[in-house]
């Protein structure tokens, strides 16, 4: 994971969303504003989604890594979101799993094989609870942000 991907005005705590539609309107909108996005990304999350779930079953804290095409991709992004309330999230490679997610790492890659390292170091930080407790427990965008820029694998 690289650090030069995660950007400050990207980080979302305590989002409120009903469910996992109004994350993606939501963080469409965000991206799109910044320039990380084409105006074509919402859809085209959201059909990703519904074919490709992206939940992992990790304990405590089930954690979502949507994503789509690179063709959507203007500047590769990770956007970390805490949400005030966790929403129903269908689990990756098993679609009759729902988990109640709060936490969702959303990726913006342009190459196809970028994402491959970049999931591998990102399940591994989430297996850390220390890690995932801090993450809960961070008051301010900015003390989210330190944290996430702090994971193992982040460096440049």
């Amino acid at each position: 994971m690289k650090r030069d991907m995660l950007f400050r005005e990207l980080i979302q705590i305590d989002m409120e969303a009903d469910n996992q539609i109004q994350v993606f309107e939501q963080m469409a909108d965000i991206l799109y504003e910044n320039g990380f996005v084409k105006n074509t990304y919402l859809e085209s999350l959201k059909t990703r989604e519904a074919q490709f779930p992206t939940a992992l079953p990790i304990e405590p804290y089930p954690v979502a890594i949507p994503h789509t095409g690179t063709e959507q991709i203007i500047r590769p992004f990770i956007a970390p979101i805490r949400l005030k309330k966790s929403v129903e999230w269908q689990e990756m490679a098993n679609n009759d799993v729902i988990h109640e997610v709060r936490f969702i790492f959303m990726l913006g890659f342009l190459k196809s094989d970028e994402h491959v390292e970049l999931l591998q170091i990102l399940v591994e930080n989430f297996q850390n609870q220390e890690l995932m407790m801090r993450l809960n427990n961070a008051e301010t965008a900015d003390e989210f942000y330190e944290v996430v820029s702090g994971m193992k694998g982040m460096e440049n």
